[in-house]
């Protein structure tokens, strides 16, 4: 892959001849140039700011939604949104739903969501990974949330991604009246936001 770092070898360096030898030099500088010219550039990629995994430049996001989300329909499957951005490197959400990458790798996604149901019977909260547009086998969770109450939803969860690939969170409920909710900043706490994902590159495959 393109982010590897090359693995650098002790060189094989020549058995010294019995008396001065230029040409044993020269052979040695070049041995000597080259692998340290190797050691360095590996060096250089774990110490420089480019993504990729370099010196802890690891691609992220932290991406968060301000609005109310709501269901139109019962038992449909909605796509969760981010309409706010506050970290982003080699990470993006695309059509306010789609989180892409542009580095290969194994990546943690970290998502909560603040729900309110306003009906007095409680609801059935169903939400589930979709990988470039299918959904993850036995990839999704339920929950009940109670009437008239608040509920938070935190899920981590690691999955593998190409370059260009995506994850998008869908949810569904029973009841119309369940709803994806954020506050605005009220005294004495800051706004609540409705949803917000955290993404981190774990590792290489």
């Amino acid at each position: 892959m393109s982010h590897d770092i090359q693995k650098v070898e002790p060189p094989a360096l020549p058995y010294p001849e019995t008396g001065y030898s230029p040409s044993f030099f020269q052979q040695l500088n070049n041995i000597l140039r080259i692998y340290f010219n190797r050691l360095s550039n590996a060096v250089n990629q774990i110490l420089g700011t480019d993504d990729g995994g370099a010196f802890l430049y690891f691609p992220r996001g932290l991406f968060y939604s301000t609005a109310d989300q709501t269901a139109a329909a019962t038992n449909t499957g909605y796509a969760v949104t981010f309409n706010n951005t506050y970290l982003a490197s080699s990470v993006s959400v695309d059509s306010n739903s789609k989180i892409t990458v542009t580095q290969d790798g194994v990546y943690n996604f970290q998502l909560t969501l603040q729900l309110t149901q306003t009906n007095s019977s409680a609801a059935e909260l169903y939400i589930w990974i979709n990988k470039n547009g299918t959904d993850v086998t036995y990839g999704g969770k339920r929950y009940t949330i109670q009437g008239n109450d608040y509920f938070s939803v935190a899920w981590n969860f690691s999955i593998d991604l190409e370059a260009d690939e995506y994850i998008e969170m869908y949810w569904a409920t029973d009841d119309t009246a369940l709803e994806i909710h954020a506050d605005p900043p009220t005294s004495p706490h800051p706004g609540i936001p409705s949803a917000v994902m955290s993404v981190l590159y774990v590792s290489n495959y």
